[in-house]
């Protein structure tokens, strides 16, 4: 599986501080527009570290968008890690578990949509889309590990197959309605609440099924 690179932090405190408030100030933009609202004159003026300093770390924005994306990566990373395994460690059932995890997808994703999209818009870049589909995988084997825990109780035949593509199916239905991607004009079609029951019953049924293959 693919990690997410590190990104080296300074050893004075003074840089240290200079660069947090750096990556605030960029992160504060991205969530409320986009990449082209992420200009070094604007993050100057948020963070109050000169442009020149900028300049002294990053080559343009676009190094320092790419920064930026590997930090909240990482955290994202790291909070998907922590609820998932908070949920693992409540032992429910499968009936339980399959509803309970994608409620819990859905509102990960809710709250992180704002500083998802503007990574998402840039996908066409090869460094973005490689950042973007590392933290994609290791969601999806997060999410796999932990229903595989429960893989006695699940009937279908090819029980990991099974769950991946739930994994796959949700993921695309909640990045459509928050208008994640190439979904932006699809943003808010339906019901949210109604949305995410529906993925729950919907995979659960999927993973509850003894589906009949057909004959070749």
């Amino acid at each position: 599986m693919t990690d997410l690179p590190d990104m080296r932090k300074p050893k004075q405190d003074r840089s240290r501080v200079a660069l947090e408030r750096l990556m605030s100030a960029s992160r504060e933009i991205l969530h409320e527009g986009t990449f082209e609202l992420l200009t070094i004159a604007e993050i100057s003026k948020r963070s109050g570290v000169s442009v020149g300093s900028i300049y002294a770390r990053f080559s343009g924005k676009e190094e320092l968008f790419v920064a930026v994306m590997i930090e909240v990566m990482q955290g994202l990373d790291a909070e998907w890690q922590g609820l998932t395994t908070r949920l693992r460690e409540r032992h429910l059932p499968l009936r339980q578990l399959v509803p309970a995890l994608l409620d819990m997808q859905a509102d990960y994703l809710r709250r992180h949509a704002g500083i998802l999209r503007p990574f998402m818009a840039r996908a066409d870049d090869e460094r973005i889309a490689g950042i973007g589909k590392a933290t994609y995988l290791k969601n999806e084997q997060t999410f796999i590990d932990l229903l595989m825990d429960s893989g006695v109780d699940i009937l279908h035949p090819h029980p990991q197959q099974a769950v991946k593509f739930c994994f796959t199916i949700a993921y695309a239905a909640l990045a459509r309605f928050l208008g994640l991607g190439s979904a932006s004009d699809a943003a808010g079609e339906g019901d949210w609440d109604q949305l995410k029951k529906d993925l729950g019953v919907m995979c659960l049924s999927f993973l509850m099924s003894p589906v009949i293959e057909e004959q070749q």
